[in-house]
């Protein structure tokens, strides 16, 4: 009886352990100031690979493994960073609505000369043998990648290339970003996200990302540009891309932490020199 009760005192003992050490369960959906979903949502912890992205309709499924109590981060390049506290998820929620405001729009005029010609602003460096990629499922990666530049004169961005050199995914969605650098802190300057679909059948190819909007790249100042892999339609595979040597940073999503890197893909940015107004 006496080891029976010992016993049954040992297993009260590890109930309370594991429920203190209990992985926590979050599902929901997210969507903006109007009510409309917001696809492709970075979700996670600062300076942590746990995290997860809403799906193309805002919905998402996150478990969060023990002894995590910071807020948890929701980012889009349209919507301003939301923070929701460690209180509002600790005990686990089936119908998390997060609401994202609207990130600021800063207008730029700008005037492009009529005889100006279609500039290359960031080349390829050297590229080199071999191939770097994405692999994953749901989203091919936590990162983002890409390389850091400085521009020489104003420039209005037209085109960003992306050089895919494969891909094992039936289809995926790649995001391209861009950010001014400073002070070591990345500011994306994108209002609109920019994506493109990539398919197994189609082989190497050059992808052409247009932005809409009017993006300035302003003389002198540090700018980086990447890519990241959003959706594999829950499918595991790999995307694979040219390798070059530049200066380039793995950023970790949401979060933003970065890694200085020698080397990465190759992307392309094409623009017109404009005069301020």
């Amino acid at each position: 009886m006496r080891n029976v009760k010992r016993l049954l005192s040992f297993m009260v003992v590890l109930s309370v352990v594991y429920t203190g050490e209990a992985q926590v369960f979050l599902k929901g959906n997210v969507i903006n100031e109007r009510g409309e979903t917001v696809e492709y949502v970075s979700i996670g912890f600062e300076a942590d690979s746990v995290g997860t992205i809403s799906d193309a309709e805002g919905h998402f499924v996150l478990t969060i493994p023990a002894n995590r109590e910071q807020d948890l981060l929701f980012s889009h390049v349209s919507y301003q960073l939301e923070k929701i506290p460690f209180s509002v998820y600790s005990q686990g929620v089936d119908s998390l609505t997060i609401v994202l405001k609207d990130k600021i729009v800063e207008l730029v005029e700008v005037a492009i000369d009529k005889d100006s010609q279609l500039k290359t602003i960031v080349g390829k460096g050297m590229v080199i043998p071999g191939l770097v990629g994405m692999s994953g499922k749901g989203r091919p990666d936590s990162n983002e990648w890409g390389v850091a530049f400085q521009c020489q004169h104003d420039y209005r961005v037209s085109d960003i290339l992306l050089s895919v050199a494969g891909c094992d995914y039936s289809k995926c969605i790649l995001s391209m970003n861009l950010y001014e650098v400073r002070d070591g802190q990345f500011v994306n300057i994108l209002n609109e996200p920019l994506y493109q679909e990539v398919c197994k059948a189609d082989g190497k190819r050059m992808l052409d990302f247009v932005p809409e909007e009017t993006l300035l790249l302003q003389k002198q100042k540090k700018y980086f540009v990447s890519v990241s892999g959003v959706d594999t339609y829950d499918e595991s595979g790999a995307i694979y891309f040219q390798t070059q040597i530049r200066t380039s940073y793995a950023r970790f999503l949401p979060q933003g932490t970065k890694k200085k890197l020698p080397a990465g893909p190759v992307i392309v940015v094409k623009g017109y020199e404009v005069n301020r107004e």
